[in-house]
């Protein structure tokens, strides 16, 4: 009898072991939330926000008709996520053009598979949808765990 609860009590111990290490995973944060590939309904226009606050800016994704020609606009920039006093989640992303440097900041909501970003200066609100590689259209029926942020 002794012996049993010497197994009860090890399994126990190691069942609370996992549990603390894997709740650690469970946390998502907005910066989480946040990555990924987004774009708009027509798959053209979008962000894919990666690991190391790094970002690509597309603004031109299609296939030239008749001539069959993948064109590609792709830009490449930077972001960071900050909590702003008004409780929200804003993203703040710059990127280079001609040498110029450009900023655009955005307040912004994950919801399931949908990225709203409203433009901080004029309060335009865009809403993008998570993006698989694979697919030529928005992924509208994406698994991906993401939850609201705020």
């Amino acid at each position: 009898m002794k012996q049993m609860k010497k197994v009860a009590v090890i399994i126990l111990a190691l069942v609370m072991v996992i549990g603390v290490f894997t709740a650690c995973d469970l946390k998502i944060t907005p910066e989480k939330k946040l990555m990924g590939a987004w774009r708009d309904s027509t798959g053209t226009v979008g962000y894919e926000f990666k690991e190391g606050n790094i970002c690509t800016i597309t603004y031109a994704d299609f296939t030239i008709p008749v001539l069959n020609i993948k064109y590609n606009g792709n830009l490449a920039g930077t972001y960071s996520v900050s909590k702003r006093d008004d409780g929200n989640y804003y993203v703040t992303i710059t990127y280079t053009v001609l040498s110029k440097s450009i900023t655009s900041d955005y307040m912004f909501v994950v919801d399931g598979s949908t990225l709203t970003l409203t433009d901080v200066n004029d309060n335009e609100s865009r809403v993008y949808m998570a993006y698989s590689a694979e697919a030529t259209v928005p992924n509208t029926t994406s698994g991906a765990t993401i939850a609201t942020a705020g």
